[in-house]
């Protein structure tokens, strides 16, 4: 077998876990294809030394010239990011709105603190009815009995197989394979990019183990964030940039792979 061939077998779970997705989502396979040939052009383009010409580019990606010439001319879609997400953040870093990192209850609607007031600093076209109802829906906050509004998750989870739940997949998986490919590419200093792998535990055993990941990790994320938001207001003639930490536990049976 050609080492091409046995490099492409090697990303086998990436690609299986990939295909999984887009079939039950789905998106075709031709459309996939189409969308693929604009990463490829990127990557060649950010990888090339010296002038980028459509004729290089086609003999590091295989794609024909006319495509190439095509897709360069399509317009870039541009990412958005996630409004709920950040008014949970906002909630629990701007001081009108919590004491001492605690987030404190807010009335429904009116002037500051309120979750409409709250709500407007994030988006102004998006109606705060529907930031509070799409919040309920998922749990991420409450109604209390004197109809104040109650914080219940230090996060947004979108609600599963939503719009919101694909991207914040696409945007954290992206950025845990941007960081392992800068490695495996030799990137220095290397990104750090950790994790544990046992076999023959018994469900039991696993669930514990889960319980103190879970724990563990949300009070990691908890402190960097609440240190990221007060960093954010310092002035600074540096420049600006971001970051994604993040981390996963995953298990399955015995018999599967």
């Amino acid at each position: 077998m050609c080492i091409l061939h046995i490099m492409i077998n090697l990303l086998d779970p990436l690609l299986s876990a990939f295909a999984r997705l887009t079939v039950a989502r789905g998106i075709l396979f031709p459309d996939l294809m189409e969308r693929l040939k604009h990463h490829y052009i990127d990557a060649a383009t950010d990888m090339t030394v010296g002038k980028v010409t459509d004729s290089r580019l086609s003999v590091l990606t295989g794609l024909q010239r006319r495509d190439i010439v095509r897709l360069r001319e399509l317009p870039q879609i541009e990412q958005t990011p996630n409004h709920l997400a950040r008014l949970v953040a906002l909630w629990q870093t701007e001081a009108a709105y919590n004491t001492d990192g605690i987030p404190n209850r807010l009335t429904k609607n009116g002037p500051a603190p309120s979750f409409e007031a709250l709500a407007r600093i994030v988006r102004r076209d998006v109606h705060p009815r529907t930031m509070l109802d799409t919040l309920l829906a998922t749990g991420t906050i409450a109604i209390t009995d004197d109809q104040s509004v109650q914080l219940m998750q230090t996060s947004y989870q979108p609600l599963a197989g939503s719009e919101d739940q694909l991207a914040y997949l696409a945007n954290n998986t992206g950025d845990h394979l941007n960081a392992a490919t800068d490695n495996v590419l030799g990137q220095t200093p290397p990104h750090f990019e950790r994790a544990v792998h046992y076999t023959q535990l018994t469900a039991s055993q696993i669930e514990a183990l889960k319980a103190d990941f879970d724990a563990g990790q949300m009070a990691l994320l908890e402190q960097l964030s609440k240190k990221a938001a007060e960093m954010k207001k310092l002035p600074s003639d540096e420049v600006r940039g971001r970051f994604r930490a993040g981390g996963y536990f995953y298990h399955t049976s015995e018999g599967d792979a």
